[in-house]
């Protein structure tokens, strides 16, 4: 998955021009309703990000003036993502920030927000769909994929994640299967589970999240 597949388009982002003023930069933010929006000059260059904060800290505690320039003010003049990178990449740069611009040849194309990466997180736990969520351990780390996709083969698997990667003694799989099923399948799947040497951590009945 890449990036291109989740960012906010460049028609719907509010940005602040680099020329304009620290008053005028605040007034675009409070317009926008947002903390924080990216920075971009005439010509649509990006660079940087500009927060709300740092603004009313210039002016009310550092006696700044409305008229000047706010370039020293800017954060994240490097940080940024572009459409090809993964998802991977992203998850772990946006941690701290509130967005993250995307910017493809030195313009910004974009932004990807915190909602969207959380989108892809609900969609792996199975939220948008509804189903079965089972969170399943092994103290045979080596070949657990494997052996548990067998052992589940003839169920429709809707999604799967792995956690404790790397670990040597044991791994937690999250597993999400189709909704539909009953508590008797429910209990003869965990039972075909244990039998194959895995441990039920978790059994989670997820509604879909319209």
């Amino acid at each position: 998955m890449h990036v291109r597949d989740l960012l906010l388009e460049r028609l719907g982002v509010s940005t602040v021009n680099n020329n304009q003023t620290v008053g005028e930069a605040l007034d675009v933010i409070n317009a926008s309703g947002y903390r924080c929006i990216p920075v971009v000059d005439s010509e649509d260059n990006y660079k940087g990000m500009i927060y709300k904060v740092h603004l009313i800290e210039y002016l009310y505690e550092e006696n700044g003036e409305k008229s000047e320039e706010f370039d020293h003010l800017l954060k994240h003049q490097d940080t940024f993502i572009t459409e090809r990178s993964s998802f991977l990449t992203a998850l772990i740069k946006i941690k701290a920030l509130p967005f993250l611009s995307v910017v493809e040849h030195g313009k910004l194309v974009g932004i990807l927000t915190h909602n969207k990466v959380e989108s892809v997180l609900a969609d792996a736990f199975g939220l948008k769909t509804g189903g079965i969520n089972l969170t399943i351990s092994s103290t045979e780390a080596k070949g657990m994929i494997e052996k548990l996709t067998k052992t589940l083969r003839g169920e429709n698997i809707e999604g799967m994640f792995t956690l404790d990667n790397g670990s040597v003694l044991a791994r937690r799989v999250v597993i999400t299967l189709e909704s539909g099923m009953t508590d008797a399948e429910i209990e003869k799947l965990t039972e075909k589970l244990e039998k194959g040497g895995f441990r039920i951590l978790q059994v989670d009945k997820i509604e879909k999240v319209d």
